[in-house]
């Protein structure tokens, strides 16, 4: 296991060696911003550095805030949760009866997956990774038979980096009244949408059978999930009789108060800059990738990359010539992905500057051709696994 010593600006220390870092999830590079620092240290002078009490008997006043504000980011009804995973496990129980249907993509974050399992008699089961035309055949058949049918996915996919198409999902949602959709949009919160809401927000704010969970984490910079409600009751249901709402701990004070930071943060005009930001600098990694014919997983326009390769070996094999060469990226191996779909994780920052990100691609198409033989414009092989499903 790799020890940070230090992380700061884009670099991350390990064992003394200084690497551009590749790997972090703080898209827009907000974990220094002055607001979020200062919250959190004035919040940790007045309140201490925890409020030990479960929200169940009584709520640190910061939580009303951050709700409000959220909501207020969001257009919806929303409930602040310890992390992203106890939001799914106190929501889906909640949310899904056992007269449902759920049908959750194969690719939907672990989390996911492993909170459809506490469910009790809901009739479970898989779908191919972005199949809605066979989503589409089981609402037609599940439909009759159950009182909803719920459609579990992420709304940015955590290692692929691509995302599902909202579009169709609109169309399913006003074709089939059964249809609900509840959405992992982690990875999306705060680098794009109107006010930071992510791509299923963006996309499906205002439909009446969609819950989204966003996270506080990640490009939020801070702690906590969120759960976006289509209305009050479903908020009030999973506050009162979501397990993780009543038993877990609750975000600590200091983290707590950086959150409400971020919040209004992403309610001012500051935020398109840093939005855009961003954005230049996933294309200017997207056309440096083009220009060296490096494979990937998906070209959506998202700050997530994946590399295929054909084994766990030679994934490791890059990944350490990355690292000689001064880059940490995440190798992506079995059990965080399928067998056979190993690669290279690597993420796009406000960090990693144009220059940065020209000569890391440039040493991972080293990396590349020395571990796994010379890019190729249709590569094969390598790349066989690299379609959804």
């Amino acid at each position: 296991m790799n020890r940070a010593r230090s992380i700061r600006e884009g670099i991350v220390d390990i064992d003394g060696q200084p690497l551009r870092n590749f790997g972090s999830c703080s898209y827009l590079a907000l974990e220094h911003h002055p607001a979020l620092v200062g919250a959190a240290r004035d919040a940790a002078a007045e309140w201490g550095t925890q409020f030990s009490i479960s929200r169940a008997y009584l709520e640190h006043p910061l939580y009303e805030q951050l709700e409000d504000a959220l909501g207020h980011m969001t257009c919806g009804q929303v409930l602040v949760a310890p992390t992203t995973t106890l939001a799914h496990f106190a929501a889906l129980p909640v949310l899904i009866g056992d007269d449902d249907a759920v049908v959750i993509d194969q690719f939907a974050h672990a989390s996911l997956h492993a909170a459809v399992q506490l469910l009790g008699g809901a009739h479970l089961e898989t779908l191919r990774h972005g199949r809605l035309e066979r989503l589409e055949e089981r609402l037609a058949e599940l439909g009759p038979k159950h009182a909803r049918v719920w459609h579990v996915l992420d709304g940015l996919y955590s290692m692929r980096g691509d995302l599902p198409d909202f579009a169709e999902l609109k169309a399913l949602l006003h074709r089939h009244p059964t249809l609900h959709l509840y959405i992992d949009d982690a990875h999306a919160t705060s680098w794009c949408g109107a006010r930071g809401r992510g791509a299923a927000l963006d996309a499906l704010g205002g439909e009446e059978r969609v819950v989204v969970a966003l996270s506080l984490n990640k490009a939020f910079a801070a702690a906590g999930g969120a759960l976006v409600l289509p209305r009050a009751e479903l908020k009030w249901s999973i506050r009162r009789c979501g397990g993780p709402m009543l038993f877990s701990g609750p975000i600590q004070p200091p983290l707590l108060s950086a959150a409400l930071a971020s919040a209004r943060l992403h309610l001012r005009p500051e935020l398109d800059a840093l939005q855009n930001e961003e954005m230049t600098r996933i294309d200017a990694a997207l056309e440096a990738l083009a220009d060296a014919q490096i494979p990937l997983v998906s070209r959506a326009r998202t700050p997530i990359f994946m590399v295929p390769f054909p084994s766990t070996e030679l994934v490791f094999a890059a990944v350490r010539q990355l690292r000689q060469a001064g880059y940490y990226v995440c190798p992506s191996v079995f059990p965080a992905v399928p067998v056979n779909r190993a690669g290279i994780r690597f993420t796009i920052t406000r960090h990693n500057d144009a220059h940065t990100i020209q000569r890391f691609v440039a040493h991972l198409r080293d990396a590349i051709t020395q571990c796994a033989g010379p890019v190729q414009r249709e590569p094969r092989g390598m790349l066989e696994h690299s379609t959804a499903g």
